[in-house]
Order: structure tokens, then C-alpha cells, then sequence
């Protein structure tokens, strides 16, 4: 009897440890970890403080993490401390998968573009969690964004059609062309010349840019064409456009022929026709001979003193100042040789893989309703501006038409303000911004973008390769065949367009790229085009 007394009451301290250890939390819920107690609404997430790593790439516009308000305002608000390690977005790809091979890798991935290899690659591998559970007990506003817009659910899930990311929506219908290529129309009306409407049209103003000083000061100073690797999608984009070929991006390095058949962008002869094109513009002077190896805030700095005539990027104002944008017309589809047809790359206007959580995160619970708030229209204002009364404010008692605060001094641009209050500024991470909030802003700046866009892209957009999810098989041959190809392209690429290789050797390219098994990884691709078609 005396023993059946001690065991009653080691389970009665038991319990009572139980229930202090959770706080006394009515309502919450506790953490997987069984650390802290996860608040099912409101703020702060957690009582006590947590605190918890973070992988993202930092923007050259951006300002310092640990600093910006919108990572320090949500710490108090939530009761959520995050520390951060940034790359820049050229080495994001290397230190992405650096992270991981490691073993070293954070609590989430923010804004750190997870591909549709690596969302399967580390899901099946238990890197990265199943988000649906979590997701329908702690996300009811991604639930409802999924429900609202279920074409970025389908998309992301993986092949094995588990939800292993999140994506970013910004509700905009100027995201919805792939690409924009910017001209100044100062120098085009300081030279009395035309928008170029062909291919040898945009190289014969490219020329008159180069000489005949259409800044008009006296010195030649002026580059004709620029960009920064992280944009060269963008300008093959259009380029491959003019040759008749919808290239939308380079993890999705396909197109379709009029039979339904797939091709490789990068061995067709349209892409020749490009690195050709490229390389002409290249040997003359024409193209900037640092765009393969300058800086992404070396670029930014060209674009500031405005001695760019063209360039390619999401807006003008992100290359060169907000004061300017009005100097910069998008170039509507040019034509060629091949193509007589004007056609603009399509593009779904959300970045997938915006967020992982993995399985080190102690907290999954929390996490998940950190990210949810990115979901709700104050907060995806939030992720968009930074705090209300800050960067911005409203102009009436609707909250629905907002303005910008006067820019501090010191700073450039908007943007870069911007980006000194929220990572949103050159860094997509998950969450929703609404079409409302978008076109809200009182500013000439957004007007005229969605205007330039409506005018130059939106009649012309053509559907681009789709997003296809391989199987786990294919996606593990793909992967290792991608690899060494893609690699190899890059390589390539820009030995072309410099001329350090010569497009006689193109053939030694052709059968370089069959000796790594380019036609398999095609035959891959056909597969999950024909199971997409429903063929």
C-alpha cells in the first residue's frame, strides 16, 4: 500500500511539472520541441522570447538586417529573434547547396529561391518539412491564399505532391511579363531617332548611342547596353523573342515547336542567332564589356549617373534613380530575320520557393504562424514598405490609396530607402501582396510602369515552357545530368558572347553538350510535358 502511495504521487508532481512547464497557457498549443507554447492568435507568437537562424540573399540595395525595421519591429511583435546569414543573389545557388551538403544549414530558408530539384531533392530526404499539417493548424491565411488562388498551390507542390515551400505573390499584372528592356528616350529624342522595332534597328541605335554623345556632354561616356549577371535572363529573353523563342527562365530552359515537341534552348539555332547577335555587340563597343564580371552595386552605380542607354530589369528606377523613370520607355517585341511576328515571354507572377523550413527548426509551429502573418493584408503591406507611418502612409480614412515619406538625407531613391526597411526590396520572400495595396500607391512612378507594360508586353505575351514537376527518378537523373550542363552553358555563354571561343566551334559545343547527355535530359523533360499537356 505504501508503494502505490509514492507512485500515486511521483505521477501527481509529474503533472503539476507538466502543466508549469507549459506555462499556464490557455488556449496555446505547444511546440514540437516541447519548449514553449505556441499562441493559436493574436501577438506576441510566444510568450517567451525564441530565437532561431535564417538564410536568405541580400540585395546590393539593401541596407543591414539586423537593423531593418521590418526584422526588428516583427521581433517584438512576435517574440521571434532571427539571425541571419546573407549571400549575395550571384552566390546564392553555390552557398544554397554549400549549406546543405554541410549539414550546416539554418532553421528556414527565406527568400533563398528553392528550385523545383532541391524542393523535391531535400523533401524526400526529410531536409525540408511537410508544410500541410502545420499549415492547416497554424496557417489560415496561406490556407485561404491557397484556396483563393489554387493555381500557386498546384505549383507548389513537388512532384510527389507534397508541399515542401511557399511561394510569393506579388498581385501586380506587370509581373506577369518575364522580362522588360529599358531604353532612354532622352537619348533617343536628343538623336531624332526611332523605338527600334527589329533586331538591326536596336543595333543601329546602339551604334548612334556610342557615337554620337546623346547625353549631349560633350564627352564619350555613354554605354550603350549594360546588365549584371543576375539579369542576363532578361535580356536573352528578349532577344530570344525577336528569333521567334519563349524563354522564361533558366530552370526552365525549354520551348515548344509547333508539333508539341520540346527543344533545349541552348543548342538551337535561334540561341546561335542570339550569341552572335551578343558577340557583335560585344567586339563593337556597344554592349558593356564589365557586364559579365561587375558588381551587382557597380551596375546600380552606372545606372545612377545616367550613362546607360539600355538595359534590362524588373523597372528602370531599380537601375538607374526614381527621379528618372520617366528618361526610360520599355522596347516593345522586336522582330528579325527568323521571327516577323512580335511575342513577349509569359511568366507566372509569383516566386515559388520563397521559404522552407527544415528539420532543425525547434519551432515549426511558431514558424509557420511567423510566416502566415505575410499573408494577411497588413502583412504583406508590411513585407512590401516596412512599417506603416515610416516608409509610408495612408492618405485617407479608406486605407486605400497610400504615398511614400520624403526620402532621408543621404539616400538616392525611394527603393533605396526601401531597402533599408524591408528585405522585400530585392529579396522575394513568402507572402502576399495584394493587387489593392499594389495599385494603391499614389505615385507617377507605378502609373507609368503598369502603363509601359501594358502597352509594350500585354498584347504580345505568348506562354513560355510551364512549370513541370518530374518524378523522384526523373528528377534524381535530371539533376545529376543539369549539373554538369548547365555549367557548362554558363561557361560557354559567356565565352561566346566575349569572343574568347569562336561560334566556329559550335558544332565542338553541339557535341560536347550529347557527350553530357543533353538529348536524355530533354527526353526527361518531353515526359512531364506530355503528363502537364495530359497527353
Amino acid at each position: 500500500m505504501k508503494s502505490k502511495k509514492i507512485v500515486f504521487l511521483l505521477l501527481v508532481l509529474l503533472l503539476i511539472a507538466g502543466t508549469l512547464f507549459a506555462g499556464g497557457q490557455s488556449g496555446g498549443s505547444q511546440s514540437s520541441a516541447g519548449r514553449v507554447t505556441v499562441n493559436p492568435t493574436g501577438f506576441p507568437i510566444v510568450n517567451e522570447k525564441i530565437s532561431m537562424t535564417l538564410f536568405s540573399q541580400r540585395a546590393p540595395i539593401q541596407g543591414d538586417w539586423e537593423k531593418m525595421p521590418f526584422w526588428t519591429i516583427l521581433e517584438e511583435k512576435t517574440n521571434i529573434h532571427w539571425t541571419f546569414d546573407l549571400v549575395s543573389p550571384a552566390a546564392l545557388s553555390e552557398r544554397k547547396n554549400l549549406l546543405i551538403a554541410s549539414g550546416d544549414y539554418p532553421d528556414i530558408f527565406w527568400g533563398a529561391a528553392i528550385s523545383i530539384n532541391e524542393e523535391l531533392n531535400y523533401g524526400t530526404q526529410g531536409i525540408f518539412v511537410r508544410l500541410e499539417n502545420l499549415i492547416d493548424q497554424y496557417g489560415p491565411n496561406i490556407n485561404k491564399f491557397f484556396q483563393d488562388q489554387p493555381i500557386y498551390r498546384s505549383l507548389s507542390l513537388a512532384s510527389n505532391g507534397v508541399l515542401y515551400t511557399l511561394p510569393r505573390l506579388e498581385d501586380a499584372p506587370r509581373n506577369t511579363a518575364a522580362s522588360k528592356l529599358w531604353i532612354n528616350n532622352t537619348w533617343l529624342s536628343n538623336l531624332n531617332l526611332s523605338m527600334p522595332k527589329t533586331l538591326d534597328e536596336y543595333y543601329n541605335v546602339m551604334v548612334a548611342f556610342r557615337d554620337r554623345d546623346p547625353n549631349k556632354n560633350g564627352l564619350k561616356d555613354e554605354i550603350p547596353l549594360s546588365f549584371v549577371t543576375s539579369s542576363i535572363g532578361q535580356l536573352r529573353a528578349a532577344f530570344l523573342a525577336a528569333y521567334g523563342v519563349m524563354f522564361a527562365s533558366a530552370s526552365r530552359p525549354f520551348d515548344v515547336d509547333a508539333s508539341g515537341k520540346i527543344y533545349y534552348i541552348f543548342t538551337s539555332d535561334a540561341y546561335r542567332d542570339f550569341l552572335a547577335y551578343m558577340n557583335k555587340l560585344y567586339t563593337e563597343g556597344l554592349l558593356d564589356n564589365e557586364c559579365l564580371i561587375h558588381t551587382d552595386q557597380q551596375y546600380v552605380a552606372k545606372g545612377n549617373q545616367t550613362i546607360l542607354g539600355s538595359f534590362p530589369a524588373a523597372a528602370s528606377y531599380i537601375v538607374d534613380s526614381m527621379d528618372r523613370f520617366t528618361w526610360y520607355t520599355a522596347v516593345p517585341p522586336m522582330t528579325s530575320a527568323r521571327n516577323s511576328k512580335q511575342m513577349w515571354p509569359s511568366n507566372y507572377p509569383a516566386a515559388l520557393g520563397a521559404f522552407a523550413l527544415t528539420n532543425k527548426n525547434r519551432y515549426p509551429e511558431a514558424t509557420i504562424r511567423f510566416v502566415d502573418y505575410m499573408y494577411t493584408p497588413e502583412g504583406g503591406a508590411f513585407m512590401s514598405q516596412g512599417p506603416e507611418g515610416l516608409g509610408w502612409f495612408y492618405l485617407d480614412s479608406t486605407r486605400t490609396m497610400w504615398d511614400k515619406t520624403p526620402i532621408p538625407a543621404g539616400l538616392n531613391s525611394t527603393e533605396e530607402y526601401r531597402g533599408t526597411l524591408t528585405p522585400d526590396c530585392g529579396t522575394n520572400g513568402p507572402g502576399l501582396i495584394s493587387r489593392q495595396f499594389v495599385l494603391g500607391l499614389n505615385a507617377p512612378h507605378v502609373v507609368n510602369l503598369e502603363e509601359q507594360i501594358g502597352i509594350a508586353y500585354m498584347p504580345f505575351l505568348t506562354n513560355s515552357f510551364p512549370i513541370i514537376k518530374l518524378t523522384e527518378a526523373e528528377q534524381r537523373e535530371a539533376g545529376v545530368l543539369s549539373t554538369d550542363i548547365d555549367k557548362y552553358v554558363t561557361q560557354m555563354e559567356a565565352r561566346f558572347i566575349t569572343g574568347d571561343a569562336s561560334l566556329s566551334t559550335w558544332n565542338n559545343y553541339l557535341r560536347d553538350l550529347s557527350s553530357m547527355r543533353v538529348e536524355r535530359l530533354i527526353e526527361i523533360n518531353q515526359a512531364a510535358y506530355n503528363r502537364f499537356i495530359g497527353k
